[in-house]
């Protein structure tokens, strides 16, 4: 039996900055998405897709904020991310034909562009180039889900809150160029993304504010440290 690996982990600010977004395609690419594609407004509390059904089009967020959330069996509901500006949604599930493995929901007003599968298709086909592009964001999909299964099972709370503040952090985090990180979000969100009561939660929160590692504010948490 080959002996375990002493297990070893890269400061989450150093992670990669792919953000898996419309600009992160080549340029005709993105245009040619946008003039297929059909907008939508949201309001506050709904569905942009829904958990178990199948989606018929590529989703991008324009503006506004929009929640991931996936429930589990016992209906518990679990806040994974929040979507970023210019994210593509739904791609494989919509490749291949599957229901939806989230849902997404709107914080408050917002804005989204839809694209049918087959324009979708009819636009990779033109733009092999981005298609590249959209395999990469399918890889860093995979990667994600592989590790949230890894840090979300059997973890003690402690790892499992801050788990959720460095995958929020990540990519709805806003970094200063002192390397602090503030994230908008409030306790009964990091309560639902750490899959844990909002009162133990909370008491998580000020212990990590004691070691001085984060500092809790009125619908944020200011992140003090890469190695949190």
């Amino acid at each position: 039996m080959n002996a375990q690996q002493p297990h070893t982990t890269t400061p989450w600010a150093e992670g990669p900055q792919f953000q898996e977004a419309l600009q992160d395609l080549p340029q005709d690419m993105a245009k040619a998405l946008m003039a297929v594609g059909t907008k939508r407004l949201w309001r506050r509390g709904e569905l942009v897709q829904n958990q178990g059904e199948k989606q018929g089009d590529v989703v991008v967020c324009l503006k506004g904020r929009f929640a991931v959330m996936v429930a589990g069996p016992s209906g518990s509901v679990t806040l994974l991310r929040f979507v970023v500006q210019g994210e593509l949604v739904g791609v494989h599930t919509v490749l291949a034909g599957m229901p939806a493995p989230t849902s997404i929901v709107a914080n408050g007003s917002g804005e989204t562009v839809h694209i049918k599968r087959s324009d979708f298709v009819s636009v990779m086909t033109r733009h092999p180039e981005g298609a590249i592009g959209i395999a990469i964001l399918l890889s860093h999909r995979l990667a994600e889900l592989f590790r949230y299964v890894e840090m979300t099972s059997h973890r003690s709370l402690t790892e499992r809150v801050t788990y959720a503040l460095r995958r929020l952090a990540r990519r709805n985090g806003e970094r200063d160029k002192k390397g602090i990180t503030r994230l908008k979000v409030t306790q009964g969100e990091l309560a639902d993304a750490a899959g844990a009561s909002r009162q133990r939660v909370h008491l998580e929160l000020k212990r990590l504010e004691s070691l001085d590692l984060i500092e809790l504010g009125y619908g944020q948490v200011i992140i003090k440290t890469d190695k949190l």
